[in-house]
């Protein structure tokens, strides 16, 4: 269990205190005690300046830290109130076999080092008046930082390295890097106030360099509307001195994390790239714009809109010498007025102003008309009159709307086969599509995105759908440059929401990185961002999904659902039927599984077409529900069950004029009382809710669907290959059914591949294979399942079943009679041809005939003969006064066995008297 030193470090008190529930005024200010009615808010955070990591209700003159916070306002001792603290913010226990408490790592001890007073005396004052009097930060904005724990001071030395050496250390400030998800810190950077000491080296960074920005206040990036992202983190504290309401700065940390780091934290926000203002080397390139144009990039590919800060007149190299030299006035009216103009951001209008090498050569007929364009941050006007100006000075520009949107980019996209991205094979059939993506006034900062086929792209029509084109024939101008500018961002993609292959290897694909032509029709997961969280989120779900059903119903329905991402590696994953009386609370657990990892579930009413169901299962492998689908007509059904066939593994499909593509895959959650499957016994699982038991918290997180597909994507299809076939050899040993009934044998493949998904589900949570007797609930589901449908598995059951039934209600026009052996022994004398001629032939009977895998009577002779039910091979009767010869004798007391049950008459023409 982590130390409440660590607690303090990863736990912002003002984030604690909003978890708790403590109410504070929208002014700000302190919060509101929480064990009686208080006029005046009387609860402090910080206590003072000198503690920031305490707080003090002064109403009660009680006070302290994190743990006391929860003990105060929750009512529990220590150890209670750590592990709440624990299992809030998802900080994992150590593991049971573990007899010592987990140790700070390196990093973690470093950043404490420089946030101790013991260590370094006087340290927050040292490193506020370092940022305020050597990089003119605002003090406000200093004191903040310290005390939100993002700024520390660091007054190490080597005593191996000579003074200085490179590595020898001293004085100078440090940057704190925490994990936005968890709050552990990764990274402490350096700058030393004399960098002679360390031998002229000005930073240094200890931890993980790459794929995590620093930020000053976690609870102020979530709350902004406005991110500006720039270079370092003195940057990112000039940006926050500007006093700009609503706005939050994030450093990358250098221009080599543009293109690893998350950038997720932008969504829903709008978006200001302010890199430096580098002078081009001598090849002509330069760090800060190209890793901005990587930003952008990246951003747009996310859907989020962004924007570069215009750097054009700019005498300075980053906001930092802005303001330190012109005052934060100065650079607020910099970063927050002026913005690039041009329609390809990066790429400057004009010539006179541009530096180094430009982000994309244009022909000059192009280039000739690109400065005409102007983008705004939503619209985009052109220069439709140029007034000369008589006295010699500047020409006047009359400008002219041009669209009611901006196009953020226009990329080329090659999209990876349906075979490719199930099989990882070498892609043979990859396509070519155009992803166009715009800002438009009503959705924001978020970009609505479309995609285009290649004769689609400058059909002015398919534009005005995202807004109006007000300039038809200058809007077409337009997009002949953009289309020079469709390498910029073009990338290789996987139309298919899961895990996916790509390239040869797996990736987790998620709605927003797929490039569908008609989204809401190709996959109903088109704009699904998968649940995240920390495993010890996922084990407490884990634990109450164990806990509300007994016989671990309900977890066998999660591990199913979440085991249907193995289907890329396995080729395949079987279906469930999820049966319940009524009243056993089958809407309630499946209504809290689509809460806990985005599933959803389809009303019958919404499947009444066989588009509507095949538009259900597209492009993903990420589990859908069909409810009721019993209550269906029938021609619905049957062709409910024959895509469920096919979805088994994967078929693709074309329809419509266009021939749009639609991969059926997704596993199918079937759901009801009386669930039509008989002929899809061999590839689906079940489960059975019969005791219910308490009920699932309302505070349980959601399962964190990210991390999981994450830790899938590093399993090699050897290593899974060989887990299933070590399951399958289990689950073969725990089965009742023999080894030749092959019907049986297709179900244990299917339980097994559950087996192998729980396992790695185990190992994923870091919980033993034992865990709640899991796997003795599945392997009993397993016995009973397969007991249950011994007769259901095979078609010559349902073709005997159906014949039977015809007998009984006096409709079967065929001979038949019921015979006697030598040793007394029953028989039925019966023709298979007439059997299998009468179901085709009789109109009643036509959706059985269709959905019937066995048609031909040689067949299914040879299927009786193999099942033992064959008791004479060649037999005659005389029937109605008439010979019949080339019988057979089929067994009745073999055929009770299946349930079948003829109706005994002495003669057996129908009607006969």
């Amino acid at each position: 269990m982590a130390t409440i030193a660590e607690l303090k470090i990863r736990i912002d008190l003002h984030d604690l205190a909003e978890r708790l529930g403590l109410e504070r005024p929208k002014s700000g200010g302190n919060y509101k005690s929480p064990h009686h009615k208080d006029k005046n808010p009387s609860l402090a955070i910080p206590a003072s300046k000198n503690s920031p990591d305490t707080w003090r209700d002064y109403s009660g003159d009680k006070g302290g830290d994190i743990v006391d916070l929860v003990e105060y306002v929750r009512g529990l001792d220590t150890s209670e109130a750590v592990k709440w603290l624990h299992e809030q913010y998802g900080i994992p226990f150590d593991k049971p076999d573990q007899g010592e408490k987990r140790q700070l790592s390196t990093v973690e001890w470093i950043a404490l080092k420089c946030r101790d007073d013991q260590d370094s005396p006087g340290w927050k004052e040292k490193a506020i008046t370092w940022l305020v009097e050597q990089r003119g930060i605002s003090k406000e904005v200093a004191e903040r930082a310290v005390q939100k724990g993002a700024v520390g001071w660091n007054a190490w030395t080597s005593t191996k390295v000579e003074q200085g050496q490179p590595g020898y250390g001293g004085e100078g400030v440090a940057f704190i890097v925490r994990n936005l998800v968890d709050g552990r810190t990764v990274a402490v950077d350096m700058r030393y106030q004399d960098p002679e000491l360390n031998g002229g080296v000005k930073t240094q960074t200890q931890g993980e360099k790459f794929g995590f920005p620093w930020f000053a206040d976690a609870q102020r990036l979530k709350k902004a509307h406005t991110i500006y992202w720039v270079e370092s983190s003195i940057n990112a504290l000039s940006v926050e001195s500007c006093g700009l309401k609503g706005v939050a700065a994030v450093s990358i940390r250098g221009t080599g994390n543009a293109g690893n780091i998350d950038l997720t934290l932008g969504q829903g926000k709008k978006n200001i790239i302010c890199m430096d203002n580098d002078e081009p080397d001598e090849h002509g390139k330069r760090p800060g714009a190209e890793a901005a144009w990587t930003l952008y990039e990246r951003l747009t590919a996310l859907d989020i809109a962004a924007h570069l800060v215009d750097q054009a007149d700019w005498e300075h190299n980053d906001v930092n010498d802005i303001l330190k030299a012109e005052g934060a006035d100065a650079l607020k009216h910099l970063i927050r007025d002026k913005f690039e103009p041009w329609i390809i951001p990066g790429l400057c209008g004009d010539a006179d102003k541009r530096k180094g090498r430009p982000r994309l050569f244009l022909p000059p007929h192009d280039f000739g008309k690109y400065w005409l364009y102007r983008a705004k941050e939503d619209f985009t006007t052109y220069v439709n009159k140029v007034e000369k100006d008589d006295d010699g000075g500047p020409d006047k520009l009359n400008f002219g709307d041009l669209c009611g949107f901006r196009v953020a980019g226009l990329s080329r996209v090659t999209i990876a086969s349906a075979v490719s991205v199930m099989s990882g094979e070498q892609d043979s059939q990859p396509r070519t599509l155009f992803a166009c993506s715009v800002q438009v006034p009503r959705h924001g900062s978020k970009l609505e995105r479309k995609v285009f086929a290649d004769e689609q792209l400058h059909n002015v029509d398919q534009w005005k759908k995202f807004g109006p084109v007000f300039a038809p024939a200058a809007f077409s101008r337009m997009l002949t440059i953009l289309e020079r500018a469709a390498h910029l961002g073009a990338r290789d993609a996987v139309n298919f929401v899961g895990l996916a292959w790509r390239d040869g290897k797996l990736q987790v694909n998620e709605g927003k990185d797929c490039f569908f032509v008609d989204p809401e029709k190709q996959c109903q997961y088109h704009n699904l961002r998968f649940p995240s969280g920390s495993p010890a989120d996922g084990k407490r779900v884990l634990d109450a999904y164990q806990g509300t059903f007994k016989h671990n119903a309900a977890a066998l329905l999660l591990v199913w659902s979440l085991g249907g991402h193995l289907k890329p590696l396995l080729g395949y994953w079987p279906h469930l039927t999820l049966q319940a009386r009524k009243g056993a609370g089958k809407s309630t657990l499946i209504k809290r599984l689509e809460r806990t990892i985005a599933f959803q579930m389809f009303s019958g009413q919404s499947l009444q077409t066989e588009f509507r169901l095949l538009t259900t299962i597209s492009h993903t492998s990420h589990p859908v529900g069909w409810e009721e689908i019993s209550a269906r007509r029938q021609d619905v059904i049957d062709k409910a069950v024959a895509m469920l066939q096919e979805n088994y593994q994967y078929t693709v499909t074309r329809r419509g004029s266009d021939m749009t593509e639609y991969l059926l895959s997704a596993p199918v959650l079937l759901a009801g009382e009386d669930v039509p499957v008989d002929s899809l016994i061999g590839k689906l699982v079940r489960v059975s809710l019969k005791d219910p038991g308490p009920l699932m918290p309302e505070g349980l997180p959601r399962f964190p669907v990210r991390q999981w597909l994450e830790f899938l994507s590093t399993l090699t299809r050897d290593r899974l290959m060989e887990m299933h076939a070590a399951s399958r050899e289990q689950c073969s040993k725990m089965c009742r059914a023999t080894g030749q009934d092959s019907g049986a044998r297709r179900m244990v493949e299917n339980y097994s591949a559950l087996v192998t998904a729980w396992r790695l589900l185990c190992e994923f949570l870091e919980i033993p294979n034992n865990y709640g007797n899991l796997l003795h609930d599945l392997w009993a589901e397993m016995n009973a399942h397969i007991s249950e449908t011994s007769g259901d598995r095979h078609p010559w059951v349902w073709i005997l079943s159906t014949i039977c039934s015809e007998i009984a209600g006096n409709k079967y026009h065929y001979p038949y009679k019921v015979e006697h052996d030598a040793e007394g022994r029953a028989y039925l004398a019966i023709m298979t041809s007439h059997c299998m001629h009468h179901i085709k032939t009789s109109p009643g009977l036509r959706a059985i005939w269709d959905q019937l895998p066995v048609k031909s009577d040689r067949v299914f002779k040879s299927q009786l003969r193999e099942a033992g039910l064959i008791h004479l091979e060649d037999t005659s009767a005389t029937i109605g006064n008439h010979r019949q010869t080339h019988m057979v004798g089929l067994n009745l007391e073999k055929m009770a066995e299946y349930g079948l049950h003829v109706a005994e008459k002495q003669e057996g023409y129908a009607n006969a008297p």
